[in-house]
């Protein structure tokens, strides 16, 4: 078996197994504004362009306005996960930086986003990282993604995912995520 077809396996039994039911009242039915969606498209961009280097990310998002959280739920989870949250201080939108025990990843969400929204913010890394659905690979989905795509290098491992909820939020909302390992 080839290291794609090793780590597409891996991570479907990984996703199988951690897969909890998606709580109906998280996921936002009314599409967000079009301000939180353009802030989110640009946190996008940012991560998209940086990527992997997400201490570059985090400076560039300080730039542009984002801030880490003062909100004492969220640095519960920073700590938590050895994460990254910022904030934008003129939208909703969050970006959390290094995921659960300092992976590489970016996701960006915002309470109000719908999962086609989430869609929509995800489909850049896509293209850019030029990755399949998870049906072009032969994968499912899990519960709580509203499409996923990946793709696997000698360089580096990308997996994608437009998220129907998020557990950072606590009001409905969506999220997308990029995670990037460097091999």
């Amino acid at each position: 078996m080839n290291t794609k077809a090793l780590f597409a396996s891996g991570l479907a039994l990984l996703v199988a197994a951690c897969d909890p039911a998606v709580d109906p009242d998280m996921v936002s039915r009314e599409p967000a504004a079009l301000a939180t969606m353009a802030a989110a498209r640009d946190a996008v961009r940012i991560c998209g362009r940086t990527a992997p280097d997400w201490r570059s990310a985090e400076a560039a998002l300080e730039a542009a306005g984002y801030a880490e959280t003062t909100n004492d739920r969220l640095q519960a989870i920073q700590r938590r996960q050895g994460a990254v949250i910022l904030e934008d201080g003129a939208s909703d939108v969050l970006v959390l930086l290094g995921a659960r025990g300092g992976e590489g990843a970016c996701i960006v969400g915002a309470p109000g986003l719908t999962p086609p929204q989430s869609t929509a913010l995800a489909l850049p890394w896509a293209r850019q990282f030029e990755a399949q659905t998870n049906a072009d690979r032969g994968q499912g989905l899990a519960n709580n993604a509203a499409e996923a795509w990946g793709t696997s290098t000698d360089e580096r491992i990308v997996y994608i995912a437009a998220y129907k909820t998020w557990d950072v939020l606590e009001e409905a909302g969506a999220a997308a995520r990029l995670l990037y390992i460097k091999r």
